[in-house]
This record gives structure tokens, C-alpha cells and sequence, in this order.
């Protein structure tokens, strides 16, 4: 039997040894057993009910080995709910579940005021779930704010924030519509705003409000700032 992970070399909750002890919970020992014997349909069928799992097939090489080619699922968040639940999500808000064979994962942390729960290997949709999935799948999809964010907290107001690598101050996204316009006004203050001040003269940026963007100062007043209006 020959088992590829993908991406491989890159795994993070997969390998070859829970693939391999998988196979043998669901067609017995392969060793010794003949390939062409093997219910193919109901060994790939099986596997790609893993939850950390994206897609599997498995094929009779022309070599008689039995082949399994095994993508695993990648995760944008790691959600800790009010109800001590732990767990990653991939984009499509597929559970994976966080075991002691998971390899570390640079991924944000979402915690806070979060009832996200999972229900047959999905967390279930409500408000909240939405807009931390449409904010986590904003930032998770452009490297630059995937690389600048750290945590995503919701506060009691159920309003969505972001923390940052670099600096001490928090962004409040609010919830997840208008997104793309919202992050545009962000850069635009990062680039006008903090040129001159510096990312620790603030303790939060509210970019929630699509005509304005909040910047408060540490100890001090509110700093507005109106996005450029486009003709």
C-alpha cells in the first residue's frame, strides 16, 4: 500500500500512520490481501469522511499496489466557543477537530463571545457564526491582512475584532458585510494615519462605519478619518 498526503510535506493533522490505521478499520489488514479484492468506492468513500480530510482516491497502480492519494483540508480559524469547545474550520465551515497528533498551525484564533457549536462535523450557522466565517474568509484570502492579524475576539456587542501582530491597538470590524470597502478605508489610514504617528499611538481603529474610519488615540479623543469619495 503507498499513502501521498498533500500537500506534502505540509500536513497538519494528517499522516501516514492514521491513514494507514483508517484503512485497516475499514477493510481489515491489507497486508497479504489482494488489491483487486479491495472494495475501492467503499475505502475512498470511507476516508473522505475524515473531517480533516478534502478529498481521497484511491486506485490499483499498474504496479497491483493499492494507491491512496490523500489533500487534506486547510484551516483559516481555530475557534475556542463559550462553550470550551476547541477546533479549526476550514473556509467552507468544514469542523476539524484539534487531536494530540495535530502539528502546529499559524492560523487566526477566534474567541470571545462565540456560541459557535459543531453539528455533524460543521459548525452551525447563526449571526455570529456568519459574519466571524465571512470576516476570518476575508483575511484568510489576501496574504497581507493574513499576515497582519493574529485573533479575531467578538466583544459583547457582537461586534467582530481584530487584533494585531504588530502594535497594541484592535480593529472593530463590526460584522461581515462590505468587507472589501471596509479593509480598503483601513489601508487607506494605515497609509495616511500612521505614517506620521505610528502604530502604538492607538488603542483601537473602527473601520465599522463605512464613511469614516475611528482612530483613538491612547488617553486620548477620537482621530476621524473620511475615506477619499471616488467621482
Amino acid at each position: 500500500m503507498e499513502i501521498t498526503i498533500l500537500p506534502e510535506g505540509k500536513a497538519i493533522f494528517l499522516n501516514k500512520t492514521i491513514i494507514a490505521d483508517s484503512v485497516e478499520a475499514i477493510i481489515g489488514n491489507p497486508i497479504g490481501k489482494n488489491a483487486a479484492a479491495v472494495n475501492i468506492r467503499k475505502l475512498e468513500g470511507q476516508l473522505n469522511k475524515i473531517p480533516a480530510v478534502k478529498k481521497a482516491e484511491v486506485y490499483l497502480g499498474l504496479d497491483g499496489l493499492l494507491k491512496l492519494k490523500v489533500e487534506e483540508r486547510t484551516p483559516i480559524l481555530f475557534v475556542q466557543n463559550l462553550k470550551g469547545q476547541q477546533f479549526y474550520v476550514d473556509s467552507n465551515g468544514v469542523v476539524i477537530p484539534n487531536t494530540p497528533s495535530t502539528k502546529f498551525c499559524d492560523v487566526m484564533v477566534a474567541n470571545g463571545n462565540i456560541p459557535v457549536v459543531m453539528e455533524g462535523g460543521k459548525i452551525v450557522s447563526g449571526e455570529i457564526t456568519r459574519n466571524v466565517m465571512q470576516v476570518a474568509k476575508f483575511v484568510a484570502a489576501d496574504s497581507v491582512w493574513n499576515a497582519q492579524f493574529q485573533q479575531l475576539y467578538v466583544d459583547n456587542y457582537n461586534d467582530v475584532i481584530l487584533i494585531p501582530r504588530v502594535g497594541r491597538h484592535s480593529i472593530v470590524v463590526g460584522n461581515g458585510a462590505n468587507l472589501t470597502k471596509k479593509f480598503e478605508n483601513l489601508r487607506l489610514f494605515y497609509d495616511q494615519g500612521l505614517k506620521s504617528t505610528g502604530w502604538d499611538q492607538y488603542k483601537s481603529v473602527d473601520i465599522s462605519n463605512l464613511n469614516q474610519v475611528v482612530g483613538q488615540r491612547t488617553g486620548q479623543e477620537n482621530i476621524h478619518t473620511e475615506p477619499k469619495k471616488s467621482n
